[in-house]
Parts: structure tokens; C-alpha cells; sequence
């Protein structure tokens, strides 16, 4: 179909859906002003308003039948502006269970194996909740960030899971009522730094204890930051809706429901498009006492802008019916640029005592206030210098406070370290160190005086002296690990090593036997496929280490320096000579000596661009390569790709130094973070791109292709879930895709994509391996550990 047919048809379409969206959602309210864009706008306004009342959207419908991305192009060529992306995870998440069910049917020995779980059980990550049972006795429920909700029956030491493996695995917050009726929120608003964090298709409710799940609303708000349930009803509940990290609108605000979720209503509209909702404080004495935290925020590819003018704490004393931003006149910084997130907490044994705490845009600290008169009147604590170094410089990451229901004088502040009052805010003379860093969560037994758990990155921790230092026992059993990136060696596959958030790098040299050799956030793992004891591992913004006896000892690679570092390093073995390693930033260097040496052999790929990052931790870590493609019958054709969008190729023989790069592609790829290049072992004009959206906000699914050495692409997508791409691997004549939503397969010969095995979570993979030792794909996902199938 020609592009004139194309747009003819959309058109075409658009009048169709106004008549079948006529007099059904509030599209009076847009004019379209006889444009083709007013149109477009109006129609998006359908779209949402089908979505986030949970009706079918005909509109998103009708989407689903085009191809993307062309389609998404054409409509921007069309109608001009970004890109319109009306997919979201819950929508992605369906079309990969029709692919499942059609793989099933048309090509059944693609899903005949199930996916199995290779570790680390005992490891954990990040927690953003935790609800205690009750009634029962030692039982509580965790919300891992990316690994669904969990239940404990031994005080929090082990876990079984009681999610649905195929409902999103991104939760934001988690709550139970005093019958026991539980609530979680999906979507995490902590926003991440380097690192990701994932939304969610709304708010979930189980009466059973976890046993079964409904979905009872409030779907477009992306991420939840609090649920509270009132202590004498169940069905009456407060939730704070962020709103999306990377994109404005949607639902957002405070909601309450008095009838569990049958209905909701906003009780606190946010002042703009990018302020949500991210902490709540409900006095247990009165309930028309709330205090509601808004924070203004969104993030960018290149930088976070997590402050603005709609942050701010609001108090309601009627119930909700009204609130009052809180400001100078109470005792509390006023409306500014450079709010940024604020937590709220009430002392639940004296709720006229109430605490908050600002930080700024870059994350520093900015105050921590006291209240005694319910928060009419605020003072600064005298002592809250000392938690100034607690938030470091990404204060957003953190953001809750916690009172002791038996000691209004015993306070927590999260941060870096868990930081401990015992005299009521006045002072934090405890930061403790036992823990794993970077808290988010804590809930005191009510059965057991005494017992508290606290969840960071770590996983969960319990504490029967009431979270005293030095008092603190670590989980055995938790596997929601988040990886960012996995290798396996060819040569003794159950020798595999990792990089999870938070927690460094890891490796099994025996089946189960984890342990940590490289710190930091673990991001970059590689093994030489020839020598099994040529070790790589990086943190965060390009800080590798390499090993020559297997991970036992790991030296600093100071030689391979560059100008920038994104948050992931590529490191890549030269097939068919692993003695050549390329290690890339801004620039790609290059090792003839398994990476004990290395020269420079690019220039700036990123084109000089350092981003717009304004937080002094992240500044500087944009416009990198990403992803490198190597072929081994010309070792000297060579691809790159950046988180910017660019392309590079380079056909130099080796002896130039650096070598000769052009840029390819320009007009013809999408502009998004390149992620993974695969390339033809035998022929290197043939390669494979993915691209990623994803911090641009955009969903879709992006896969291209060249066979002329990068002269001319063609979208390979269709078929897939419209979902972020995040790993290509080639294995033969088929291509493996990892994306947010599962791992694919297509022939490179027709594109057809379908399923991959049974079993895997609905979880981000992040990253694949095949190993032809023993024909097996290995997939690291973002939340529930590492899978390995028989490649199929």
C-alpha cells in the first residue's frame, strides 16, 4: 500500500471511529477545530478516557490492527508531532498472551519446554512494600519492584509467590485492612537514576490473602505511590496515583473509594500534568485528617527533572472534601521550581505529632519539619543535618518516613542508610549500617511487641528489638533478583555471572553457588567464550574490572577511558578471536590483550552530546554507545549504536588508528536508545537492530533490519508485542528478541514472531545468551532471576 493509500485509509478510519465513539466518553469537551490534528487530539481524548475507566477502547482497537513502527511514522508524517502511543503494558501483556496461544496452535514445538528458574534465590532486590497480616500470626506480604507480591508465613524469611506470573510484575505499593482484605498498586514511583523502574496497569484487590486477584481500577495511573486502608473499613481506601515517569497526563492525584473499588473518585486534582500523587498520612483517630504529598516530576532519555512548582504538601480536615496546600505561613517552603519529592508520616499513638521531609531537584536534602499541632504550625528539626548525607544526592530514590505504634518518640527516615530517631525528631544520631542500603519499606508486627521489617534493594529484613542497629536477620529465600545483564561460558555452562541492580556482580561456578565479586550497581558481566577465567564485570557509569582466574581477583581497567559512560558499558568479544575485546562509551576502545591493555579506536559517537542531566551524580552519561555489532569473517566491519539514536559503521582494515566510522541510517531508523546489534556470523551486511522507547515514553516495539551493510532498513516488528526491545540474539536462521513483555521468536527468512517456551513471568528481560554447548537459551530478566529453555 503506498503512502497516499495509507494516510487515506487513517483518515478514513478516524471518521469511522468518531461515529462509533460519538455520544459515549467526554469528547465534547475538544475541539477539534476542523483540522486533521484537532481530530487526532480528540480521538487520543477518547482513548484515554475508554482506557482509564476500564471500558473496551475501539480506538486502541483499531490500532492493534496496524503495523508498527511504519504506521506510528505515518501518522506522525500525517498529522505532525511525536509519535501517538496508545499501547501500554497491560495492552502488551494481552498481545503477547495471543501470540502464546497462536504459537501454540500453528508452531507447538516452540512452546512444548518450559522456561526454568536458574537463580539466585537468596539474593533479593528491591522492595517497595510491605504489608503485615492482621490476624495471622508470623504472615506477611512484600511487594517486590519488579517481581509481583509475596507471601511469608515464618516472619519474613521465605516466600512463596501469590501473583499471577502473567499479570505485570511492577508494583508501587502495598496495603491490607484491618479484615484482612488485601490492596496492591502496581507501577513503582521511586523514578530510578540510571536504573529502571517499570508502571502498571492500576489497582488490584484480593479477599482471599493473595490467593486470587481482581483489577478494580484507576488503570491509567502508571505508578502508585501509597495505599492506605481505613483501619475500620476496608472498603474505604486512599491511594496516591503518581502518574507516568515518562510521559504527562493520565491519571493522577489522590483517589478514594468507599465501596473497594467499584468506584473511585479524585479527592486532590494535581496543579499540572506532570505532578502525581506520592505519599499519604491518614490519622487513625480522625479520619478526616489527611495530608497528601504531590510531586512534580518526569524524566527524560538525558536528564530527570524530579521537582517543580506542583509539588507540595496539602492537609484536608474535612475528610477530603477540601485541602489546603501547606506553605511559609504554616512553616514549610513555599511553591518553587526546586521542590522535589516530600514524605509525610503521623505519629499514630499522638496524631497531633506530624513529620515531612523535602529534598530538592538533584536529589540533596532539604528539611526535615515537625509538627504538634496537626500540622498547622511546622518547626525544622534542630538535628536534621545529619540526615543530609542519607540522601546523598537522589533523595526521589527514597522518600518515606515511619513512627513507632508503641513509641511515638522512635522514628525511621529512609535514605542510604535507614536513619533512627528515639527522641522524636529532634535529632538522627543512627545510621544504620548492617543493612543493605537505599530503604523504602517498613511495617511493625502487631503480634509479636517489638518485631519490624524493613525492605530496601536488598530484599527484606526483620528485626525482633524494634529495628534496633546491629538487630537486623536477612530473608534466605526471596528470588525476585534484577538483572541487567547475564553470560554463561561456553565452555562449562554452569559457570554464569550477572549484574544486578544494587546488589554487584554475581557469579554460579556450581549450580545454586552465587557469590559476589565486583560491586556497586552490577551492570556489564561478560566470560571470554575461549578462557573461561577471562573475567569481566562493571558497575554503573563504566566502571569495569577483569579478571584472569575466574572472578577470584578483579583489576580496574584505568586504561579505557572516556570523556562519558553510560549507565551500561558494552563489552564484546571479536568472534573467532577472543583475545580482542571492545569496551565503548562516547568512544569504543579496544584490547588485543584479553583486556589487560587498551587504545582508543573511535571518536566521540555520542556527537559531543552530554545531555541536559542537571543532577551532578548522572550529569554526563548520555550520548554512548550502547550496543556494538562484530562479525567474524570481517573483523574489520563493525557496527555501534547510541542512546541518542545514532548509527555508526566501520569497515577499516585495523590499521588506522582510531578507526575510520560513518554514520548510517539517518531518516530511516526511529532516533530511540539503540539496544542490541546482532550481525550475520557470515555475512556482515546483515544485521539486526532493536530500539527502546522506553525512557522516551513510547511503548512500541522497534526491530530493524539491513542486508546492504546499513545502506537501506526495513521494520521487522510486526508481529510483536508493542513493547520495548531491550536484546537481539541470532542463533542459525532464527532471531530471538527479549523485550518487556516475554522473549520472541522469528525466522529470518519470513518474519512471523511467536512465543518462547512456557512459564516465564511477565517480567523485562533484559538480556539473552544462547550457548551452543548445550543448544540453550539463557534469559536474564529484570525482577524474577535468570531462565534457561532448550533453543527451539
Amino acid at each position: 500500500m503506498t503512502l497516499k493509500m495509507k494516510v487515506l485509509s487513517l483518515v478514513s478510519l478516524l471518521a469511522v471511529l468518531a461515529t462509533l465513539t460519538a455520544g459515549v466518553s467526554p469528547s465534547s469537551r475538544v475541539s477539534s477545530g476542523g483540522t486533521f490534528e484537532g481530530a487526532w487530539n480528540a480521538f487520543l481524548d477518547e482513548s484515554d478516557y475508554f482506557f482509564d475507566h476500564g471500558k473496551p477502547d475501539p480506538i486502541a482497537e483499531a490500532f492493534d490492527e496496524m503495523e508498527a513502527p511504519e504506521d506510528a511514522f505515518l501518522f506522525q508524517r500525517a498529522f505532525g508531532g511525536a509519535i501517538p502511543t496508545r499501547r501500554v503494558l497491560a495492552r502488551a501483556a494481552q498481545r503477547a498472551k495471543q501470540i502464546a496461544i497462536a504459537t501454540n496452535v500453528e508452531f507447538p514445538e516452540l512452546v512444548k519446554d518450559r522456561w526454568t528458574f536458574m537463580g539466585p534465590a537468596s539474593v533479593g532486590a528491591r522492595v517497595v512494600d510491605i504489608a503485615v497480616d492482621p490476624k495471622l500470626e508470623d504472615t506477611i506480604y512484600t511487594a517486590a519492584a519488579t517481581g509481583g507480591v509475596w507471601k511469608s508465613t515464618d516472619t519474613g524469611m521465605t516466600y512463596k509467590p501469590i501473583w499471577d506470573d502473567q499479570m505485570t510484575q511492577s508494583m508501587g505499593a502495598l496495603a491490607i485492612g484491618s479484615g484482612g482484605t488485601l490492596y496492591a498498586g502496581t507501577g513503582e514511583a521511586n523514578p530510578g537514576g540510571g536504573s529502571l523502574t517499570y508502571g502498571g496497569d492500576g489497582i488490584y484487590r484480593s479477599d482471599d490473602r493473595g490467593k486470587t486477584w481482581k483489577n478494580v481500577g484507576l488503570k491509567g495511573s502508571s505508578r502508585i505511590g501509597r495505599i492506605f486502608v481505613d483501619p475500620k473499613d476496608d472498603d474505604h481506601v486512599l491511594v496516591a496515583a503518581t502518574g507516568h515517569l515518562f510521559k504527562s497526563g493520565g491519571v493522577r492525584g489522590l483517589y478514594e473509594t468507599k465501596n473497594g473499588g467499584d468506584s473511585w473518585k479524585q479527592i486532590l486534582a494535581p496543579e499540572n500534568e506532570t505532578t502525581g500523587a506520592i505519599d499519604i498520612a491518614w490519622d487513625p483517630k480522625n479520619p478526616d485528617n489527611i495530608f497528601v504529598a504531590m510531586w512534580d516530576h518526569i524524566r527524560y532519555p538525558d536528564r530527570r527533572i524530579y521537582a517543580g512548582l506542583g509539588s507540595g504538601l496539602f492537609r484536608s480536615s474535612d475528610g477530603g472534601k477540601t485541602f489546603t496546600r501547606l506553605g511559609p505561613l504554616n512553616g514549610l517552603p513555599p511553591s518553587l521550581p526546586n521542590i522535589g519529592r516530600i514524605s509525610v508520616a503521623i505519629d499514630p499513638s499522638d496524631p497531633a505529632k506530624v513529620y515531612t521531609l523535602y529534598v530538592n531537584d538533584v536529589g540533596t536534602f532539604s528539611g526535615f519539619f515537625m509538627s504538634a499541632d496537626g500540622g498547622a504550625t511546622w518547626l525544622p528539626s534542630p538535628g536534621q543535618a545529619t540526615l543530609a548525607d542519607s540522601q546523598s544526592v537522589y533523595g526521589w530514590w527514597f522518600g518515606r518516613m515511619w513512627v513507632d505504634p508503641e513509641d511515638g518518640q522512635h522514628i525511621f527516615a529512609t535514605g542510604l542508610p535507614l536513619m533512627e530517631s528515639t527522641d522524636g525528631g529532634l535529632t538522627f544520631p543512627v545510621a544504620q549500617s548492617q543493612q543493605h542500603v537505599d530503604h523504602h519499606a517498613m511495617a511493625w508486627d502487631p503480634h509479636t511487641p517489638g518485631r519490624v521489617y524493613n525492605g530496601n534493594d536488598g530484599g527484606v529484613y526483620v528485626s525482633d528489638e524494634g529495628g534496633a542497629d546491629r538487630t537486623w536477620r536477612h530473608a534466605t529465600y526471596q528470588p525476585w533478583s534484577q538483572f541487567f545483564t547475564i553470560d554463561v561460558s561456553e565452555q562449562d555452562p554452569i559457570r554464569i555471572n550477572g549484574g544486578l541492580q544494587d546488589n554487584g556482580s554475581i557469579k554460579s561456578w556450581g549450580r545454586g553457588d552465587w557469590s559476589g565479586y565486583y560491586g556497586g550497581d552490577g551492570v556489564k558481566n561478560a566470560i571470554n567464550p575461549e578462557d573461561m577465567n577471562n573475567v569481566f564485570a562493571c558497575s554503573q557509569y563504566g566502571a569495569c574490572g577483569v579478571s584472569f582466574d575466574g572472578g577470584r581477583s578483579m583489576e580496574s581497567m584505568d586504561s579505557a577511558q572516556n570523556a562519558r559512560n553510560g549507565w551500561l558499558t558494552p563489552i564484546e568479544f571479536q568472534p573467532g578471536d577472543a583475545n580482542v575485546v571492545y569496551y565503548a562509551g562516547s568512544q569504543i576502545h579496544r584490547s588485543l590483550d584479553k583486556g589487560a591493555t587498551w587504545q582508543v579506536v573511535s571518536q566521540d559517537l555520542g556527537n559531543l552530546d552530554p545531555g541536559l542531566e542537571l543532577n551532578p551524580l548522572y550529569a554526563a552519561h548520555y550520548g554512548t554507545v550502547q550496543a556494538l555489532g562484530l562479525n567474524e569473517v570481517e573483523p574489520g566491519t563493525m557496527y555501534a549504536g547510541t542512546d541518542n539514536g545514532l548509527l555508526w559503521k566501520t569497515e577499516s582494515s585495523g590499521e588506522s588508528d582510531p578507526l575510520i566510522w560513518t554514520q548510517i541510517g539517518a531518516g530511516q531508523l526511529p532516533g530511540h536508545w539503540i539496544t542490541h546489534i546482532a550481525v550475520e556470523p557470515d555475512d556482515p551486511d546483515v544485521l539486526y537492530i532493536s530500539f527502546s522507547g522506553f525512557r522516551s515514553g513510547d511503548e512500541n516495539a522497534y526491530v530493524m533490519t539491513s542486508r546492504d551493510g546499513g545502506t537501506t532498513f526495513k521494520d521487522v516488528t510486526r508481529g510483536l508485542p508493542k513493547a520495548p526491545v531491550n536484546d537481539l540474539v541470532l542463533v542459525g536462521d532464527r532471531l530471538f528478541a527479549a523485550t518487556d513483555v516475554g522473549v520472541f521468536t522469528t525466522s529470518t527468512k519470513s518474519v512471523e514472531w511467536h512465543a518462547v517456551g512456557r512459564g516465564l513471568p511477565l517480567v523485562p528481560v533484559n538480556d539473552l545468551r544462547y550457548i551452543s554447548g548445550n543448544d540453550t537459551l539463557y534469559a536474564g530478566t529484570f525482577g524474577r532471576g535468570i531462565y534457561a529453555i532448550e533453543a527451539p
